[in-house]
C-alpha cells in the first residue's frame, strides 16, 4: 500500500493477519461461600501474574487483549505430554473461533498448573479460561513457541 504525498511516494507497512484479529482471553473462577476471596485471589494470581482482576457476584474475572498474560502457564506447561493434552482440550472445545480449556484452583494455589478435562475434577471449581477471536492453530503455535 502507497500513498503519494506531494512528489513523494510513502509506504506504509502492511497489515499482518494477526494484527486484524481481535484476540479476547477470559478468565472466570467461582468464589464459594466456604473460600476466603483472598486465597481464590492468590490462586489465580499464581498462575495469572500480570493480570487485574475483577470480582463480580460469586465470581472472579479477568480480561486481557493478548496472550501475554497467560505466559506463565506457557512456561509451567513444560512436557510434552501435558502440551499434547492441553492442544486435545483446545481442539475439542474449539467452535468458531472460540476455545477454552480448564485449570485446577486448588493446584494453581500451590503455584502449580493442572489442567482438567470436566469441571467435576476440581473440586472447588476450576479456573476456566477462554480464548474468542483466535484461529486454533494460532493458539497451539503459540503454546509451542
Amino acid at each position: 500500500m502507497s500513498i503519494i504525498a506531494g512528489s513523494k511516494k510513502t509506504f506504509l507497512p502492511r497489515r499482518t493477519k494477526m494484527e486484524h484479529e481481535s484476540i479476547e482471553v477470559i478468565v472466570i473462577t467461582p468464589i464459594n461461600l466456604t473460600e476466603d476471596v483472598q486465597k481464590v485471589a492468590f490462586a489465580v494470581k499464581n498462575v495469572l501474574p500480570d493480570s487485574e482482576l475483577v470480582i463480580r457476584k460469586n465470581n472472579l474475572y479477568i480480561k486481557m487483549n493478548n496472550f501475554n498474560g497467560l505466559r506463565k502457564i506457557k512456561d509451567k506447561i513444560r512436557s510434552k505430554k501435558t502440551l499434547a493434552v492441553l492442544q486435545r482440550i483446545l481442539y475439542n472445545n474449539y467452535n468458531m473461533q472460540s476455545t477454552w480449556f480448564l485449570l485446577n484452583k486448588q493446584a494453581a494455589f500451590s503455584d502449580v498448573v493442572v489442567l482438567v478435562e470436566n469441571e467435576n475434577e476440581s473440586p472447588l471449581g476450576p479456573i476456566k479460561i477462554t480464548v474468542n477471536g483466535c484461529e486454533l492453530e494460532r493458539i497451539n503455535e503459540w503454546f509451542e513457541k
